[in-house]
């Protein structure tokens, strides 16, 4: 037998592959970032470089139109006192994904890529200007656009504006630190000024709670965004553990206090956890009469569907916003008043497998295996806490039909603006916000008067009208749960129902429960609870859809007679309803019996 042996030889080359640069920096604009979430991202930056003020600021395309409209920011600008950087600096800040040496231990940073991908998922044009002291400020910009166009990444370096010298001159009186700034703001679904500014007061507080909580200052528009505490630990520490079965539904309880969980004994890796229970609002509001409304505890403690959870910490900063963990917390309205938290250093990145825009996470199966098995116990004693809460709610409420439409729309808020809405100057809407408060004010005054009336009080003082005596005459109740939707026993002229407005109790409507048609619903229908709940409901939005109306409607129109078209709306829509009662009595529902039908 002979064996014959043969050398296989494998010839590998290699082949350049060109990158399309405007395409890659698009593609990472496109990875799903929020307005609100790119500015954190950006924060970040300025928190690695040792900032202790942080100042952001809008600016709008169009200065006379209102916050709430959207597509109407022009550029955002992001200072910082920070470390600043040389010119070398700032130009390895603009490379694609730097170098991790360029990245101190237990860094906000990871991929290198965020102010990039940050910048351009808002933008068209970054700035950044910089010194870290030892030089002038130096301005570089990339220009999304021209780099897709060129197919080709680069940076260009252009001389100070008057605007970017003010800047320094107001933040950075010591020479150093870092202005961003993302111009040329894509006006394709952009959020409104409002929108943004009420996002980041309630993200950055939250995000950034530890670093805010040390003394870092946070300012947007001028504002300072304070330290929130998801978990409001501070008030657990005050009121102990829970215990499910006697809670009372009022305060923030211990579930779990800060524990230490090990992923890997011999590398070290390991997170902390610890679990608070928050309050069951509609009990709260039912135990404190007129104290505080469900809708702003829900408000305070952030209780909805979007906010229970899991808060993932990284170095300080928050990467997961109430999250289920890959389901270790189900989507169950049972589990609003869970909160839970979880602390880790990039140590333990590989177990919780960050995205780029740290804000979204996959547990390994080892720490998805030792979190959930910890949270099990927890997440038992949350359920049965909420539901023994919802138990005591059912047996103390009022279930009448009037407060149950008035608690269903205590926490809804109708969107400000519509499509097919004009711009209208800032100018306008403060004279027609004006016109409707006075209207107001002049008819609840004439109510109460009315009202004080027809109680048998003759010598009444216009001048001297108590806010009680106003609010009684308005609402037709002192039910202290009745707070948009007024059954009242008149409304001038006869009509169905009227819009009323004020500061305090925003937008509601009042219904005449004596109208004809109201005496069909209210005492025709007396057993059907969900048509009665429904008709308040669909005429508190007839109100609101008024009082947009009167706000909004095109400049062209005097508030005058916008209001005097929509009463006459109104009447002759009373009129008719009235009229068909009259005329169809007897053959409207509820029906006697089949043979009626």
């Amino acid at each position: 037998m002979r064996i014959v042996l043969y050398n296989i030889y494998i010839i590998m080359a290699e082949i350049g592959l060109n990158i399309d640069a405007g395409r890659l920096l698009f593609g990472l604009s496109r990875i799903g970032y929020t307005t609100s979430s790119a500015i954190c991202d950006i924060i970040d930056n300025s928190i690695r470089a040792g900032a202790r003020n942080i100042n952001l600021r809008i600016k709008k395309d169009k200065e006379n139109l209102s916050d709430a409209k959207k597509n109407n920011v022009r550029e955002y600008v992001i200072v910082d006192d920070g470390c600043g950087m040389s010119e070398e600096g700032i130009k390895n800040a603009l490379t694609l994904g730097a170098a991790d040496e360029d990245y101190e231990a237990f860094s906000l940073s990871k991929f290198g890529l965020g102010l990039k991908s940050a910048a351009f998922s808002q933008c068209d044009l970054l700035k950044v200007i910089s010194s870290d002291g030892t030089n002038e400020f130096i301005k570089y910009q990339v220009s999304l656009p021209e780099v897709i166009e060129r197919k080709n990444y680069f940076a260009t370096k252009v001389e100070l504006e008057e605007d970017d010298k003010e800047l320094i001159g107001e933040f950075l009186p010591d020479g150093k630190g870092t202005i961003i700034k993302l111009s040329e703001v894509r006006k394709v679904n952009h959020p409104s000024v409002k929108k943004t500014f009420h996002e980041l007061k309630q993200k950055i507080g939250i995000i950034y709670y530890y670093f805010l909580k040390d003394g870092l200052s946070i300012k947007v528009c001028d504002e300072n965004m304070p330290a929130i505490d998801p978990l409001f630990v501070e008030e657990a520490n005050q009121n102990g553990n829970l215990d499910e079965n006697s809670w009372n539904g009022q305060e923030v309880r211990w579930i779990e206090k800060e524990k230490e969980l090990v992923f890997d004994p011999d590398e070290g890796i390991k997170c902390k956890i610890e679990i608070t229970q928050l309050p069951y609002p509609p009990i709260y509001k039912l135990l404190n009469p007129g104290e505080s409304k469900d809708a702003e505890i829900r408000e305070r403690y952030m209780i909805g569907a979007r906010n229970y959870g899991f808060y993932v910490y990284r170095n300080k900063r928050l990467i997961a916003w109430a999250d289920s963990l890959d389901g270790i917390i189900p989507l169950d309205q049972d589990y609003y008043a869970f909160r839970g938290r979880i602390f880790i250093d990039d140590s333990a990145d590989d177990y919780f497998n960050i995205d780029v825009k740290k804000s979204t996470l996959a547990l390994s199966d080892d720490a998805f295996r030792i979190i959930s098995d910890f949270a099990q116990e927890g997440k038992n004693k949350s359920r049965t806490a909420w539901k023994n809460a919802g138990r005591k709610v059912k047996e103390l409420a009022n279930k009448e039909p009037n407060e149950v439409a008035n608690n269903i729309v205590a926490e809804f808020e109708q969107m400000e603006t519509l499509p097919g809405d004009e711009d209208i100057q800032e100018s306008v809407r403060q004279e027609r916000d004006k016109a409707l408060s006075e209207e107001m004010k002049e008819k609840a005054r004439q109510m109460t008067i009315q009202h004080l009336q027809d109680n048998g009080k003759e010598d009444v003082d216009p001048a001297n009208l108590s806010k009680e005596d106003i609010l009684n005459a308005i609402k037709g109740s002192k039910n202290p749960s009745i707070n948009k939707i007024f059954r009242v026993p008149s409304v001038l002229d006869n009509l169905l129902w009227e819009p009323y407005y004020d500061t305090d109790l925003g937008n509601c409507v009042r219904v005449n429960k004596f109208h004809r048609f109201g005496r069909y619903i209210f005492e025709e229908n007396v057993n059907n609870k969900d048509l009665q709940i429904i008709f308040e409901l669909m005429l508190l939005q007839f109100a609101e859809a008024e009082i947009h109306a009167r706000k909004n409607a095109p400049p062209k129109y005097k508030y005058e007679d916008i209001e005097l078209l929509i009463t006459e709306y109104r009447r002759i829509v009373s009129e008719f309803l009235a009229n068909m009662c009259r005329r169809l009595d007897g053959q409207l529902p509820p029906f006697k019996n089949d043979s009626d039908i």
